[in-house]
Formats: structure tokens, sequence, C-alpha cells
């Protein structure tokens, strides 16, 4: 059966520096690997350049970078799409803080065209407390803004979503990648704040939850990328870096091994 590329996710390995992510990516059999560039984890050009001589010598590919997030002062757009393109990456994930869908629009074009400037694209993901908040209206943007959509499981969940809506995602041809991981089916009480604690601190390896994991990925093309973003504060607690990421690559496997089966 043909599987779909894998990659690891930044958020698996936000306590360790690039290098020692795409290290550890590599040495557990990942073909890709995504990168936190902004903020507190922002790279200089030499260390962008060495650690892009370090990512060809391991035969990886960076999937994506983050983060932009439309609506944070504090956020540095141009900067982030241009680590992006010296890193090779393909995508620059984006979310959106503001609340107003015209604003995340305009938004959300302005970067699209800077990013294909610099030869890169935009994935804009959709949460329960951004916009959009849905895979209908994410696919909406992204096509009139020529981007593409990047669907998480676990916020795809969370908002109601479910295997019609990816099919919805595949039609358009807006589908970039699937973040994955595993949680409880049900969310946890408590609104918006517990669902960002759960997505940021509590997420699970796949196949150690409840999600519906099987039933979602099967209407995931081959084609697309899954990446496996796991942010777990027990896992950091329990585990070091590469014997994490050795773990999280084996349970993505089995995963990886469902079919399509678009409906």
């Amino acid at each position: 059966m043909t599987e779909r590329s894998l990659h690891l996710a930044a958020g698996s390995v936000l306590d360790a520096p690039a290098h020692q992510v795409v290290d550890a990516a590599a040495a557990a059999g990942f073909a890709g690997v995504g990168l936190r560039v902004s903020g507190e984890h922002g790279l200089s050009q030499p260390e962008t350049a060495r650690l892009r001589r370090r990512i060809d010598d391991l035969g990886l590919v960076v999937s994506d970078v983050e983060v932009v997030r439309i609506g944070d002062p504090n956020c540095d757009p141009p900067a982030v799409i241009e680590c992006a393109a010296s890193l090779g990456a393909a995508w620059v994930l984006v979310v959106s803080d503001l609340p107003d869908v015209v604003a995340t629009r305009d938004s959300l074009a302005e970067l699209a065209h800077r990013a294909r400037v610099a030869g890169v694209r935009i994935g804009l993901e959709y949460m329960a407390w951004t916009t959009p908040s849905s895979p209908g209206l994410a696919a909406d943007l992204a096509k009139e803004c020529g981007v593409g959509v990047v669907c998480d499981l676990l916020h795809h969940h969370r908002v109601g979503a479910t295997g019609d809506d990816l099919d919805i995602l595949t039609r358009a041809g807006v589908l970039g990648w699937v973040q994955i991981c595993d949680a409880p089916f049900a969310a946890p009480a408590g609104g918006v704040p517990a669902l960002l604690h759960e997505a940021r601190h509590e997420r699970k390896p796949p196949g150690r939850g409840g999600l519906p994991g099987a039933e979602l990925l099967s209407r995931v093309p081959v084609d697309i990328p899954l990446s496996v973003e796991v942010q777990s504060d027990a896992l950091r607690r329990s585990l070091p870096v590469a014997a994490r990421v050795r773990m999280l690559h084996e349970a993505a496997q089995r995963w990886n091994t469902i079919g399509y089966r678009p409906k």
C-alpha cells in the first residue's frame, strides 16, 4: 500500500533547538520536518545557512515553517517568509487571530503575494478560536487568496467537522497537509481556554486516544503529507527528544497505512 509522506511537526519538539530537531527526525525515519522560526525560535542568517546545509546533508525536506499570526503585533511575517525561503521550505503556516473575516482575507492575500515572490506557499490553519474556525470557510478563503489549508485532526474534530468536511477540502484542491495526533473523543470542559490548553499541552500520540483518526485519514489522498504534531507536557517530561521522535514515528506509521476511501 502506498503511504503518505510522513513529517515531524515543529510542535512535537518545541523544547529542542532546530539542529537537534532535524537530526532526530532523520534518525527516526521521517521524510521531512516542520520548524518554528518565529519569536524566541528565530534564526540568524548564519544559523539558517548552517541549518540548510545540515538538512540537505541529511536528505530531509522542510515541509513547513511556522508561525505567522495575523493580528499579532509582535509577529514579523517578512522575516518568517524569508527564513522559509532560505531553508527551502514548501509552506509557511499561518493562523489569524483577527475576528473579522474581511480583515483576515485582506491580510492573507497580502501574505500570499509576498510568499509567492519568495517561492513558498501559505498554509492557513483553522481552529475553534481563530478565523477561519471551520474547514468550509478555510476552503473559501484559500480559493479566494490562492493559499492552501492545513487540517489538524484535533482542531478538525473539536470544531465538529467530519470526514465529509475533509472531502470538501480535497475536492476544492486546497488541502496542503494534515497534522495528526490523538486525544480523548470528547472535548474538555471549559470552552476555548480548555481547548487551547489541550492543544498545546495534552495531545497524545496517534492511536493512544479516542479521535476518529482512521475515519478521517481514510479521506486524505495518499499524495497529501502527514505531519505529526503531538504537543505534550507528559512526553516532554518522560522522554528525551530523540526517543520521543522515534516513538512518534512508530506510532504515526500505524496510522499511515490507512487507505484512501473518499465518499
